[in-house]
């Protein structure tokens, strides 16, 4: 449901820099929420604005609520954007404008049913509430479960039939409750790319409930050369952000530049740097490459991210993915692998470079976890089934005795090379960045990692998804 929190489902849910706002929100604007509440669930009121566009992090500004109930929150507003009010677990999200003046009335016991507004911004958040009972709680507006189900010219039509009584619903309440022009535009980006994005995404969430993938007719994507992507207003709209994503990554897999497996990253950042303007291209550049950062390969996310630094971006986007760069990239897909040099069951040292040539599966685990576990008893299996791919399995055990361990990788089967690390904060586990066990990678013969996230040996396609890596891989590097 793109209007509430609860419905962001990729994310920008780090950006947490958004001091640079606060000293020119003061000058530039306030808004006043005040109100009451009945059957109090909590001694305060939380007041969240989101001030980076379409990402719902931002200010937090709280007030008490005294004992009849009432509370008065001011918080610094630069432009119109989105915020979340919110007491104990319930919350009811709200638009936002400086010198907006609202006054709140809500039972606790119901509180989107019992919500009322009165001063100025009451026209705005009144049609949010009423658009939200009518087309995001109601079964027959939304797209699962059942309406995913029909074929393509039905479907088609359940989403224009959906649109055109949005249309109606925003002419017929504007008329009575005139609202701004911001925020007009703000429901139209909200009608338009719902309808973009269901149609966009069709086939593919057909897939995830089981259906057959849709014979589609000549021209079904042609409605995407009409979508402006650019659409005035839209930027605070999660429902624009969800699209946009969508939008490129479909764009990316089926584009004949480069190899989408691998370019994946670069072609999305491309497409969107060429097609996007202002706060939008800052937003989706920053999340493209903040995406790469994480998943992609390492060198061509470095070459963004100079890129990156080159543009002249917003410095909220710029500082977020600055600091994501300098924290989380550590090693990925095309990154060296750190070395190590272990102690090994038998007694002697091994190092990664005494494994040079060789691709190398490379696992940590502790015997305290359970899924480890289940991954050594599968692991003689594993190892058979790769036996042909002339792969070194290693497997390192962390945070164990030294004694219990050695008597532990001694019962154990010996197709891999037992090494030992004596913590968490051991070196190798650091420099491998290892958050959760079991942690599985595949490091190529020249020592660069082939996948930060190798399957398991005890998953049932484990071995098999393994070996289509390792000959990837050998098909890539002999051209």
């Amino acid at each position: 449901m793109p209007f509430r929190l609860r419905t962001l489902l990729y994310s920008l849910s780090l950006f947490l820099v958004q001091s640079l706002f606060i000293a020119s929100s003061f000058a530039q604007g306030t808004v006043t929420i005040s109100g009451k509440i009945s059957n109090a669930i909590s001694d305060s009121v939380l007041l969240e604005v989101y001030t980076v566009p379409a990402s719902y992090t931002g200010e937090s500004y709280s007030a008490p609520v005294s004992s009849k109930g009432e509370f008065t929150i001011q918080a610094p507003l630069a432009e119109p954007m989105v915020a979340e009010l919110v007491h104990g677990s319930e919350s009811i999200l709200l638009y936002l404008q400086p010198g907006d003046n609202l006054d709140v009335r809500v039972n606790a016991n119901d509180f989107v049913s019992s919500i009322k507004f009165k001063g100025k911004g009451t026209n705005e958040n009144n049609f949010l509430v009423q658009f939200e009972r009518k087309f995001l709680e109601e079964e027959d507006y939304q797209v699962l479960p059942e309406n995913i189900h029909k074929p393509e010219k039905s479907f088609l039509q359940f989403l224009e039939e959906r649109r055109q009584d949005q249309l109606a619903f925003l002419e017929k309440s504007t008329k009575n409750a005139p609202v701004s022009e911001k925020f007009k535009q703000y429901v139209q980006a909200q009608i338009d790319f719902s309808y973009a994005n269901d149609r966009l995404t069709y086939v593919e969430v057909r897939k995830r409930v089981g259906d057959l993938p849709p014979t589609l007719s000549t021209g079904y994507y042609d409605f995407l050369k009409q979508v402006d992507l650019n659409q005035p207003g839209a930027i605070r709209n999660q429902a624009y952000l969800d699209f946009l994503y969508n939008y490129f990554q479909f764009k990316a897999l089926t584009s004949k530049a480069g190899n989408p497996e691998r370019d994946y990253y670069p072609i999305m950042y491309a497409m969107a740097k060429k097609e996007l303007r202002g706060m939008a291209k800052d937003m989706m550049l920053a999340r493209i490459l903040s995406q790469s950062i994480r998943f992609g390969y390492i060198p061509d996310t470095d070459a963004m991210y100079q890129e990156f630094l080159q543009e002249k971006v917003n410095p909220l986007f710029a500082s977020y993915v600055e600091n994501q760069y300098r924290q989380i990239r550590k090693v990925g897909m095309g990154s060296k692998a750190p070395g190590f040099t272990l102690l090994s069951s038998t007694g002697d040292s091994v190092s990664l470079k005494s494994l040079q040539g060789k691709i190398v599966y490379l696992g940590f685990w502790r015997t305290s976890c359970g899924i480890c576990n289940v991954d050594q008893h599968a692991y003689k299996y594993f190892a058979e089934q790769l036996a042909a791919k002339d792969i070194v399995l290693v497997q390192i055990s962390v945070g164990e005795d030294v004694a219990v361990w050695r008597q532990k990788a001694a019962k154990q089967n010996q197709s891999a090379i037992q090494l030992y690390a004596p913590n968490l904060s051991d070196e190798v586990v650091k420099n491998y960045d290892v958050k959760n066990f079991p942690s599985y990678f595949l490091i190529a013969p020249d020592g660069t990692i082939i996948t930060t996230n190798a399957r398991r040996p005890g998953h049932a396609e484990g071995a098999r998804e393994v070996a289509a890596l390792v000959d990837q891989y050998r098909q890539i590097s002999s051209r």
